[in-house]
């Protein structure tokens, strides 16, 4: 029986291009070429997935998403980066909801880890967060 791996692309600054893991636990790293890798993560596993892309003025283009891997018949959503895709809990695709996702998973990574917190309030806070509406009372209380 084989084993449904999503694989994730990890770019260290080549050309403007970084894609990073923010947490999560891949199986298996693997050197691609110079500057890239690509991580390996079982059907199941969480993580947290960056992609930003700068120029020499700012970041142009900021990307965060919070990913379920998927299995064989799971409905998942195209991730570039993200190879067949995954589950999305969390979706920031402008530079300012990135921010301000980013500051949300700094904040519950300094009180717990992050790929154990439930789907439900990664989706939450993915709202509230598209919605432009504050999400520090979702950070104040523990409702991991």
């Amino acid at each position: 029986m084989a084993i449904d791996l999503t694989l994730v692309s990890l770019v260290e600054d080549q050309n403007g291009l970084t894609e990073r893991l923010l947490f999560g636990a891949p199986r298996m790293i693997r050197n691609t070429c110079d500057h890239r890798q690509m991580a390996a993560f079982f059907p199941g596993d969480v993580f947290g997935y960056e992609r930003r892309r700068t120029t020499f003025r700012a970041a142009a283009d900021w990307q965060l998403f919070i990913i379920r891997a998927g299995s064989s018949g799971d409905r998942i959503s195209r991730v570039s980066g993200i190879k067949p895709g995954g589950i999305l809990f969390l979706s920031a695709l402008h530079s300012h909801h990135a921010r301000r996702a980013f500051e949300a998973i700094n904040a519950i990574s300094e009180r717990t880890d992050p790929t154990t917190i439930s789907a439900a309030f990664w989706q939450r806070l993915s709202t509230q967060l598209q919605a432009g509406l504050p999400v520090e009372h979702l950070l104040e209380r523990e409702v991991w």
